[in-house]
Formats: C-alpha cells, structure tokens, sequence
C-alpha cells in the first residue's frame, strides 16, 4: 500500500534502562532529522541513573522527544510492549538506548517506502562498538557488496526471506530482515495485524523482542523494500546485555543479570523442548519461526525446521572463543534438552565429543572482508553514535556518487586537466606590454 500523505507520522521508541550515558547521544541523533511529524518516545524501566533528567532535558529543547515509563522493573520484554501501545498510526522503528538514526534518516525511510509503494522496509545498519566493549578501541562496522558499500533499492519476496531464515537459522546475519528494531521500519497497520492474531493482544511473543518482529510481520506481507543506503545504526556499548551475557567477568555478568532473569520467564517454544532462553542466534531464530507459525491465522511460509542441523548450528556458536566457559556449560545443557526431545541424545553428545573451541577474537584494526568494512573509530575519533551516525552517513553518500561512469568522467577529467597543463598556449605579453602595465608609483 503506497504511502498517501506526503508526511506520514513516523515514531521512534527506545525502551532503555540504566544507559543514559549513551542514550544522550542517540537522542542527539533523533533531535538532528529535519522530518517534522515525528515523535521520539523514550520508555525507562526504572533506571537508576539519570536518564530522566536526560530524557527530559532533551525534550526542553525538542518538543518531538517524550518520556514515559511502565514502572520500575518490569523487564526489557514489557517495556517494550508499552512502548509499542505508545504509538500512534502511522510507522514505527525501534531503538535501543545506545542505537541512533543517520543523518536525514527518517526522510530516507520515508521516501523509499513511497517510492516502493511497500508498508515495510530494512536496510544493512552499520554497527559501532564503543570503546571497551568488545575491545579497548571503539570500532565502526560497515555491510558491502561487490567491494563497495551497499546502495540503491529493490523489493523482496517474503517466501524467499522465511525459507532462508528456516534453512539458515540466524536472523542477525542476515542484512534484509525486516525487524523494526535498529534495521527495519513497518506500518502500525501491519503491528496491529499481528496483535489480532494473538491470544493475549501483544505484538511480542518470544522471550527477545528484536528479530521476532522481523520474522512475524515478514509473515504478513507478500513482499518489502529493501535500501541499501542504512536510515540508522546499531550502538553496542558496556551497557548491551547481549554482549554482557557473554562476557566473563562479574561486571558484565552484573549488567546482565536482571535481562537475563526476565528473559528466562518466559521459555522456547515446546518443539525446542520448552528449553529455557538461549541467546543462541540458531535457537532465537527457530524460536522466532515456530512461536509466528502458531498465531491464529499467520499466512507466512516456511519448511519445517531440520533439528539435526539445528543441533549442528547451535554447537558451532557455542564453539566460538566469545562464549564464557560457565556459560558454554548452559548452552550445551539446552542444546541438549532439545536433542533429548526430538531423540537425538547420541547423536549430540557424539557431537560434543568431536568439537573443540575456537580462538577466535574480535577483528580489530582496520580491515575488510568480503561483507563488512572495519573501521577504526578510535583513530578516526569517532567518539559515540553521534559521531558514528555522521560517518556512516557520508560513507554512503560518497560510495553512491561513485558510479562507474562517474569514476570514468573523474578520470578523463583529471586526463583533460593535465594534458592543458602542459600543452603550449599563447606567449606571454611583450616586454613594451608588461612595462606599461606597471602601476605608475613603480615606473622608472
């Protein structure tokens, strides 16, 4: 359905907790869009630091900016939900406390979802690590294909993306999910839609509300768009609970812990044995798959899910050298009960016996592999999402203007410029002309 008013409502929400060190400059990059029916809503559950204060101190100087809050402690899944009933018809994106949007980016959403006539979108968001989160410096992630960054548009078949996801098992990897959080912005129309077919009238059903979103509403559409020029960025910082989980150290388990708790309430679906919650991206993705599949009427289509090879996925995440060695205990217990489930026990303990960890660490430094482009924040003094936001932006912008025919006419203008330089022109003036052109306080 194509977009009939010429500034459709968009709203930001950012469920946050504790984190108003960096959601001081998401909102930076929400205040920074020049798209005026916006509405950036900010929903604390009970954070002990200041993040009113700046929440508050924001929407002084922006009156787009709102503060709400669900009451202290009811968990990242509940907060999130209160969020999403905050908004008002129209689009909705999701953003973490320490995410932010790219310059002109609700604009951008804007005008591709008009220009495709489609109620949903995603992009490839870069990602930026702050400082002594992964690693000492802060580093900025950048998604390209065929050796440039990613630009322009197409449309994608919503078959095509669940079959993938059914096959491949990790959502995260995958660059044209639609989930609203961070990637992705969708029609409240289509949010209602999968509220409709929900016992209880929540849109989130699984235990993490970020790739879920993607997986269900991908089931509501025959198709979306898809810009390969990002509208926001990822931000993971010291904060992440994610990457808390699989840290070490007390610190990291601390910041985790109360995530950790809320999430477990609330266990995988029973054809993964009713297993506790893994942040497993093999086991979420499945979760995501199965929990959508039984909604009331959801026509998304996918194959039935091969465990055996989902047993295989989970095994080779927990075998990466990221993965804490209590924490790895965990996992391999739930890879378990699932593998019991589905009578596969032999079959994943001969696994486990076979496999060994990695080592593998954080690429840091500048590099480049065939999908992503490192960079290195700290020496380029990007300092936060702000700056990460402006960077990226100009990145693409740049990469855009590179077409090949622009690259050729740089060339033979660059050509052009150096043979006039050294072809020979007219002479100079003669002596006569040149001494009587001298200013008349320098005549003999």
């Amino acid at each position: 359905m194509a977009i009939r008013e010429s500034n459709p409502r968009f709203t930001v929400i950012i469920p946050t907790k504790d984190r108003a060190r960096y959601t001081y400059h998401t909102l930076r990059t929400c205040a920074l869009q020049d798209y005026e029916n916006l509405e950036v809503i900010v929903s604390d559950d009970g954070s002990t630091d200041d993040t009113r204060e700046v929440v508050e101190d924001a929407s002084r100087k922006d009156p787009r900016i709102r503060y709400v809050s669900p009451g202290p402690g009811v968990g990242m899944l509940d907060n999130f939900e209160f969020a999403l009933n905050q908004v008002k018809p129209g689009y909705v994106i999701a953003l973490g406390g320490d995410d932010g949007l790219l310059p002109y980016g609700i604009r951008g959403m804007r005008d591709v979802l008009r220009d495709t006539e489609q109620e949903m979108l995603s992009w490839p968001a870069p990602a930026y690590y702050y400082a002594n989160t992964r690693m000492e410096m802060a580093q900025l992630v950048l998604h390209i294909k065929g050796g440039r960054l990613q630009t322009g548009q197409r449309v994608i078949t919503s078959r095509s993306f669940l079959e993938r996801q059914a096959r491949e098992l990790h959502y995260v990897g995958d660059i044209e999910s639609p989930m609203f959080y961070v990637k992705g912005v969708t029609s409240t129309k289509l949010v209602d839609r999968v509220r409709s077919r929900s016992a209880d009238g929540r849109f989130y059903a699984c235990a993490t509300p970020d790739g879920y979103s993607g997986i269900v509403l991908a089931g509501e559409v025959e198709s979306y768009a898809f810009s390969g020029a990002p509208f926001s960025l990822h931000g993971l910082s010291p904060t992440s609970a994610g990457l808390g989980y699989l840290a070490g150290t007390d610190q990291a388990r601390q910041r985790s812990e109360a995530f950790f708790k809320s999430a477990v309430r609330r266990p995988m679906h029973r054809e993964l044995g009713s297993q506790p919650y893994s942040p497993l991206i093999s086991l979420m993705t499945a979760d995501y798959l199965l929990t959508a599949r039984d909604l009331a009427g959801w026509p998304g289509v996918f194959p039935n899910i091969d465990f055996r090879g989902l047993l295989v996925k989970g095994l080779e995440e927990v075998q990466d050298g990221l993965f804490a060695h209590d924490r790895i205990a965990r996992e391999l217990s739930i890879l378990h009960g699932i593998a019991t489930h589905h009578d596969l026990g032999d079959f994943f303990r001969e696994r486990v016996r076979s496999t060994r960890r990695n080592t593998r660490k954080p690429l840091e430094g500048n590099a480049i592999s065939p999908s992503r482009v490192y960079v290195d924040a700290t020496q380029q003094r990007i300092e936060n999402i702000f700056d990460a936001a402006y960077f990226a932006y100009f990145a693409h912008a740049m990469s855009a203007s590179l077409t090949g025919s622009t690259f050729w006419k740089a060339i033979t203008n660059s050509a052009r410029y150096r043979m006039l330089s050294v072809r020979k022109g007219a002479p100079f003036p003669s002596e006569s002309e040149w001494i009587q052109a001298a200013p008349a306080e320098t005549r003999p």
